[in-house]
């Protein structure tokens, strides 16, 4: 998959071998033209960039139900691992999660064969690799601490939000099939 970003093509090699349900619905995702003009809202150096949240006036956000979590297959949360950003068991929906550092000793841990939130499915190309890491770093997000972009603003504001408080704010401007 290519994410065309306003820094330049990320592409994603999908594997649905590590997470099927996942990568079933990252492909629909894409294939439904759901990532077109989507604020990359979590940047964080040396971190991860987090994207997919809409407005919920718009018809995206109710699109979709929540999935099924996949079964961990011992793929790491290295640097480039692509994943669905969740807040609990089930509740995986259309927000990804692309890390920009190793993160294998604090995701995707847990019993081989167990379902978990934190199953990759693919993994960022490394002719990429430049690309993903310019996204702009507004911070993280505040209900972790940080003062980035409130995901929650952005589902009740839209995109206007993120243009008039975080300018700098890089998109998603399209994805398709590379």
């Amino acid at each position: 998959v290519r994410l065309h970003t306003t820094k330049g093509p990320i592409v994603i090699r999908v594997v649905p071998g590590w997470a099927p349900i996942g990568a079933q619905r990252f492909l629909q995702l894409v294939d439904d033209g759901y990532f077109t003009d989507i604020a990359i809202y979590r940047a964080i150096q040396g971190g991860l960039i987090q994207f997919g949240v809409v407005q919920d006036t718009d018809p995206r956000s109710k699109r979709y139900d929540r999935l099924p979590d996949d079964k961990l297959v011992g793929i790491p949360y290295a640097e480039g691992v692509v994943g669905f950003a969740a807040a609990g068991p089930g509740t995986r929906k259309s927000t990804i999660c692309i890390m920009k550092a190793d993160f294998r000793t604090q995701l995707g841990k847990g019993e081989l064969g167990a379902p978990s939130t934190e199953t990759p499915f693919g993994m960022v190309d490394p002719e990429s690799m430049a690309v993903m890491h310019s996204i702009a770093c507004l911070g993280d997000i505040p209900q972790c601490g940080g003062k980035g972009p409130d995901p929650g603003k952005l589902e009740l504001l839209g995109n206007e939000y993120i243009h008039k408080e975080f300018p700098a704010c890089d998109f998603v401007k399209s994805a398709s099939r590379a």
